[in-house]
């Protein structure tokens, strides 16, 4: 009985995709950087807790390739995010262009692969404490490859691969080029690990496929 339970599917269970999308939209909400610093915190807060929603409590942020944790824990995940969202202002935005999802039954772990870009990022100067306090970068845009783990309607972990062969940015190339690639396959390999067994089926989605309006 136990595992029937297990299998069943909730219809209100919030999936990876439903949480990266719902992060995505929390993350662009743009803050006014002309604005007093005594409105303009508070917004940076609002923001932050709207966003911080949707990630679990023992949330961290892994690179891929080497295992070690980027972001360790969730104060920290805090911090980092804090300072984004302060410095980066009104021009910050995260885009989706590409997207595998790994559904799974009951409450089983989901996770969704997306190749994203992030435009006017700033964060803090590489070796200082990531609030900022000591200085940050200029505005920047990063293209990025990250994996996010769901488990009980959060997402527990995130791992990043630069997606320095810009693989979310050609519109030509689909799920059938993508998969031969060393960056689809280590992510792979990543969530079979996680599973205990194969990644699994997948369903794939081309943004650039999209028509935009306006």
């Amino acid at each position: 009985e136990a595992q029937a339970d297990e299998e069943q599917d909730d219809p209100m269970h919030r999936n990876a995709v439903l949480l990266a999308n719902d992060a995505m939209e929390a993350y662009n909400e743009p803050i006014p950087n002309n604005i007093p610093p005594e409105k303009r915190l508070p917004l940076v807060q609002a923001k932050l807790e709207r966003f911080m929603s949707h990630f679990g409590d023992k949330i961290q942020i892994l690179d891929l390739k080497s295992g070690g944790a980027v972001i360790k824990d969730r104060k920290t995940f805090i911090t980092r995010y804090s300072c984004v969202f302060r410095e980066s202002g009104s021009k910050l935005k995260g885009s989706v262009n590409k997207r595998f999802y790994f559904d799974a039954p009951g409450k089983r772990a989901t996770y969704c692969l997306d190749f994203e870009v992030h435009d006017s990022l700033v964060t803090a100067t590489p070796g200082t404490p990531p609030d900022g306090k000591l200085g940050v970068r200029d505005p920047r845009t990063e293209h990025l490859a990250v994996l996010y783990e769901e488990k009980g309607g959060k997402i527990t972990r995130m791992w990043l691969r630069p997606d320095s062969e810009k693989l979310g940015l050609d519109p030509t190339a689909g799920d059938s080029v993508l998969v031969r690639t060393d960056a689809y396959k280590a992510f792979a390999a990543k969530i079979a690990e996680c599973k205990g067994g194969a990644a699994g089926e997948f369903i794939f989605h081309n943004y650039h496929d999209t028509p935009s309006v306006g």
